[in-house]
């Protein structure tokens, strides 16, 4: 029972695209956010008067 359980989800995660056969422009999304953050994160902390 147990490697059947295990073949079943190998294979769905087989199935599942590669992030690199991603358009380029959903690659560019789904990065986005976590740079954007980076930056604000980077310019926070180069602050005068430091939040904490």
């Amino acid at each position: 029972m147990k490697s059947q359980s295990f073949f079943a989800a190998r294979t769905a995660r087989t199935l599942l695209p590669s992030v690199l056969a991603w358009p380029a422009w959903l690659r560019v999304l789904a990065v986005l956010p976590v740079v954007a953050l980076l930056w604000l994160a980077v310019a926070w902390a180069q602050l005068e008067v430091a939040p904490w």
